[in-house]
């Protein structure tokens, strides 16, 4: 029995962190359910959509910029730590969101849409550093031939997080308002803390902080980031601010080249094992989101499904996900790093294959729905513990965090890149499918007709999105192949 605690006292430490990945990833997706009464408070029309969906683009700017230089700083001052201070300042920020109607007056009666968009990244820069922190702790906290199972539940508690968000956020508006999504942020971070510190605290390294090459770097993240959401739109903003993202990603190369305490350690990028990592994570990255975005979507606008309902659909995708994860650990441990990754990448593409036939005629039904989301869930899932063993395998300690704050970004951007392209492909492919499209007309037999073409329209989108998962994920598999193939059996 003791040997039984022994073994799992690590992961009962650990549980503090998985927690704190949970709330920042919830925190990421829950506003979209709750956009339209932040709307009404914050007196935006329907018109104005745009400015309003910069709530969900400056969360992802900040939790995206502020990975890189977070790692690093918690290779200086130790996990635990660091952690703390990345759970205060989303709570502040969760309050100052909470608030943001009487924050935004002040000055004025009418409401501000500034002050919300700045506490939007107040909160994204404490949620965005406890990833990257929760991979270095699981290095120190669990033993090494453990750490693919700590890996598989730092990503099982992200994407339980980031699908279970909008249905938290749904619920909370519904029996009370839009604000309470934001406070209840406070009692569920308090209660992290309180057994966080029942954590060590963790090494501390002598490593130097470079400040300018972390404002360098964040600011192309954040340029790219903003600059890609803009595809699609009918300005130039988009183009003007991915120019500058290219800018500041000279100036970053240059910084690194030059200063002796780069941002990313130079010798992360010469491992090939590491790269192939990065590599492999952001073609999962820009599958995943296809599979995030395209099945809520697709329940609502061709099945005529409710909101709660696409969720629900898309949960199926998750609670897989989170099984995967967990074996894909166990998987990993046993038959090292590219067996389950290369098994995860082909059943995520057996499973956008099989989602690429859904359609409204027939209509697709249980249980061949869950069966298609459990096939690329699990497979989604199993390919996140190998990555993680695989980039970190050989890296020093002092280097962990910075490791797992790059690891993190390059998925990060990797949903970005596509989200940004299929908006982009979306509308382009809708358009040229609908150009021959009867006028919309009040005669009842005409309206039948302009209905009939839409939706025809909107299904051969939908599947050429799930098609094109199945492609990326088909692509993924020739980076993970050049993966480091370890296989942790020491303690």
């Amino acid at each position: 029995m003791g040997k039984f605690f022994g073994s799992i006292k690590p992961f009962l430490l650990f549980l503090p962190f998985c927690a704190g990945v949970f709330l920042g990833a919830d925190d990421q997706t829950k506003v979209v359910t709750i956009l339209p009464e932040i709307m009404i408070d914050f007196e935006i029309p329907i018109h104005e959509l745009g400015k309003a969906s910069w709530l969900v683009t400056a969360y992802l700017i900040g939790y995206t910029a502020i990975m890189p230089f977070i790692g690093r700083v918690s290779d200086k001052y130790g996990y635990r730590t660091t952690f703390l201070v990345a759970l205060i300042i989303f709570m502040i920020g969760s309050a100052a969101t909470a608030i943001s109607p009487e924050l935004s007056k002040i000055g004025g009666n009418s409401p501000n849409m500034g002050w919300i968009i700045g506490t939007r990244v107040l909160q994204s820069l404490g949620g965005g550093a406890l990833i990257p922190i929760s991979i270095a702790a699981a290095g120190y906290l669990i033993p090494r031939n453990k750490h693919a199972i700590a890996y598989g539940l730092i990503g099982a508690s992200a994407e339980a997080g980031g699908v279970i968000g909008p249905l938290f956020g749904g619920a909370v508006t519904e029996f009370l308002n839009w604000r309470w999504a934001f406070w209840l942020n406070i009692p569920l971070t308090l209660i992290t803390i309180i057994f966080l510190f029942k954590c060590p605290k963790g090494n501390k390294y002598p490593v130097k902080l470079d400040f300018l090459g972390a404002i360098i770097f964040a600011s192309f993240l954040a340029f790219l980031t903003a600059g890609l959401s803009q595809i699609g739109e009918k300005n130039n903003l988009g183009i003007m601010l991915i120019v500058i993202s290219i800018i500041s990603l000279f100036f970053t190369i240059v910084r690194h080249k030059t200063t002796e305490y780069s941002i990313i350690p130079r010798n992360l990028l010469s491992k090939p094992g590491f790269s192939a990592s990065n590599i492999t994570h952001l073609f999962i990255g820009a599958a995943l989101i296809i599979a995030m975005v395209t099945v809520p979507v697709m329940s609502q606008t061709l099945f005529s499904e409710s909101p709660l309902e696409g969720g629900l659909k898309l949960l199926r995708l998750t609670i897989a996900l989170s099984i995967g994860a967990f074996l894909g650990g166990i998987l990993t441990q046993r038959f090292g790093t590219r067996i389950p990754i290369i098994i995860g990448l082909t059943m995520t593409t057996i499973g956008f294959f099989l989602m690429s036939n859904w359609g409204i005629d027939p209509v697709i039904k249980d249980p061949w729905i869950s069966i298609h989301l459990s096939i690329t869930g699990f497979g989604f899932g199993l390919c996140i513990a190998p990555i993680m063993e695989a980039a970190l395998d050989k890296i020093k300690s002092s280097e962990r965090g910075s490791a797992s704050s790059i690891l993190t970004v390059s998925r990060m951007m990797g949903q970005t890149f596509g989200l940004a392209i299929l908006t982009a492909w979306g509308t382009s492919r809708f358009a040229k499918l609908t150009k021959d499209m009867p006028e919309f007309s009040l005669d009842p037999f005409g309206q039948q007709k302009f209905t009939e073409a839409a939706l025809a329209a909107g299904e051969k989108v939908f599947q050429g999105f799930f098609l094109a998962g199945a492609i990326v994920s088909i692509i993924g598999i020739i980076p993970a192949i050049m993966m480091s193939k370890s296989k942790r059996n020491n303690k």
